[in-house]
Order: C-alpha cells, then sequence, then structure tokens
C-alpha cells in the first residue's frame, strides 16, 4: 500500500515542477505596462494599482505611512527600484534579525545547549534595528555606482548632441538621435524621457528637466538647459556642450583618481602586515634554532 505521505510529497514536488515551468514560460507583453512606461510619473509618486502588484509590493506599500520610515527617492530612482519594494526589503531583514536569535535558540535547544531565553528578549530587537539599516546601506552603494555610470552616459551624451547640432540637425531631433545611438540604461531612461514627454505635446528638454529632477542629476540639468536655450533663442550650442561634456569628464576623473587614492591607502595596513608575517615566517625558525641550541 502506498503511503499517504509518498502522495503528498509526489503532489508537492509535481506542484513546485508546474510552477517552475509557468514562470520560465515566456509571458505575453503587457499593454498596461507599456504604456505606464510613456505616462510614467516621477518614483515615489507613481498611482500603481493595488491588484497588480506582488503581495510583498502591497506589504511594503502598507508600511510607506510607518513612522520614522525614510524613502531615499532619488537614490531608489537611479537604482530603478519602487518605494513598496525598498520597504518590502527593510521588513523582511528587520524580520529575519528578530526571529534569528530564537531560530539560534532552538537549534541549541535540539543540540542539547542550554541558552538563557534572555537570548531573543535582548539580541532580537537590536538584530531587528540593524536588519532594518542594512537595505539603507545597499540602497546607497548601489546609488553610488549608478550616478557614476549615469554621469559617465550623459558625458557622452552631451558630445552626440554636440555633433549632431555640428551637422545642422534641430534640437530636438539632435537629442532623440543622440538618445537613439546608446544601449545602456542611460541612454533608454532619456529615450524614454524624450517619448514621454512627444507623448504629452512638451518640448524635449522639459523630458530632461523632469528625469534630472527625478534623478537628483545636475548635468542633465545642464544639458536640457542647453538645449532649451538652442530651441527658443536658436542660439548656437555646439562649444557650450562640448564644454561641459569636458568639465564632466575632469569631474569624474578627478572622482576616480580620489577613489584610488582611497583604495591605495585601504591597502597600506594589509600590506604592512603581510610584510610583518612574512618577517616573522622567516626569521622565527633560525630564533628557535639559535636559542634552543643555547
Amino acid at each position: 500500500m502506498i503511503s499517504p505521505w509518498a502522495v503528498l510529497a509526489g503532489a508537492v514536488a509535481a506542484g513546485g515542477l508546474a510552477l517552475l515551468a509557468a514562470e520560465l514560460r515566456p509571458a505575453p507583453p503587457d499593454l498596461g505596462q507599456a504604456l505606464d512606461r510613456l505616462h510614467r510619473t516621477p518614483a515615489g509618486h507613481e498611482a500603481e494599482s493595488e491588484h497588480r502588484l506582488p503581495w510583498y509590493d502591497r506589504i511594503g506599500r502598507s508600511a510607506l505611512g510607518l513612522p520614522g520610515a525614510r524613502i531615499p527617492q532619488q537614490q531608489l530612482a537611479l537604482i530603478a527600484r519602487t518605494p513598496a519594494r525598498f520597504m518590502a526589503q527593510k521588513l523582511l531583514f528587520a524580520l529575519i534579525g528578530l526571529l534569528l536569535p530564537g531560530y539560534a535558540v532552538a537549534m541549541a535547544a535540539v543540540m542539547d545547549i542550554q541558552l538563557s531565553f534572555l537570548v531573543p528578549v535582548v539580541a532580537g530587537p537590536g538584530l531587528a534595528l540593524l536588519g532594518w539599516l542594512v537595505p539603507d546601506a545597499i540602497v546607497a552603494g548601489e546609488a553610488k555606482e549608478a550616478r557614476a555610470e549615469y554621469l559617465h552616459g550623459i558625458a557622452a551624451f552631451l558630445e552626440l548632441v554636440a555633433l549632431e547640432r555640428a551637422a545642422d540637425c534641430g534640437p530636438a531631433e539632435a537629442l532623440r538621435r543622440a538618445a537613439a545611438v546608446g544601449r545602456g540604461t542611460v541612454f533608454r531612461r532619456i529615450r524614454d524621457a524624450l517619448e514621454r514627454a512627444a507623448t504629452d505635446r512638451l518640448p524635449p528638454w522639459d523630458g530632461l528637466e523632469a528625469l534630472a529632477e527625478e534623478l537628483g542629476l545636475t548635468p542633465l540639468q545642464d544639458v536640457a538647459d542647453i538645449m532649451r536655450l538652442s530651441g527658443t533663442d536658436g542660439a548656437a550650442v555646439y562649444d557650450t556642450l562640448r564644454a561641459r561634456a569636458k568639465g564632466l569628464r575632469g569631474e569624474l576623473l578627478a572622482a576616480d583618481l580620489a577613489q584610488a587614492n582611497v583604495d591605495s591607502e585601504r591597502m597600506v595596513a594589509p600590506g604592512t602586515m603581510l610584510t610583518m608575517l612574512m618577517t616573522v615566517l622567516i626569521v622565527f625558525p633560525a630564533l628557535f634554532k639559535m636559542f634552543s641550541a643555547t
């Protein structure tokens, strides 16, 4: 007779395989998401439908109003992460930190190791607070890297716009053709901003200005201001664009050199410790033999 537990285990395994196949199957394009890309508002002000969000995003969204919850809007916009997802991650890390001491006590009890019940009471809230702050540090690090990537992309975009203007393209056409060249995240976001501006019947530099405000990128705001001057007053902006691109590249180079100096200073202590260890390993056998002989 077949055990009911074996039947249950087979049903669970079959259900898992069915869910895996359903997730791996290519999904049809979502027209709603395509329209949202064209009419998307800056991060933090999106009016997402509640029923379209995953359950963990719904939980995170309900936690946005918690007292003391600080949402880094521009950093999240740089890494394309929603505030609801960010809050869901904070809640998850805090829950893990809160439950981890209790799990450790339970495992110790299984192994006949007695731990005080005060361990979860004392360590749980502290680890929960630490877990609550971990996503902030993660987002800050990812946003720093994304910002550097954006600035490098904007420098290239400035050069491309200047070349398009030198080829006698109009301001709006120069922006669109320059944005169509790149395939990275920066150029994709710029193309989306230009498409939204065209859909709303706004000048393209207004779309760049909105994107610059969303991401907190001053160089992109400079591009919008320069092209607005070219579009409204017909000013020749080739030299201005090239000068701004050169200045931005100089800022990025200075930042890279400063980071390289910091990394070099951090390597001094490990290098010193390694040298001392090698010295001890070389000198110790001779000293040991000398003192043993006496």
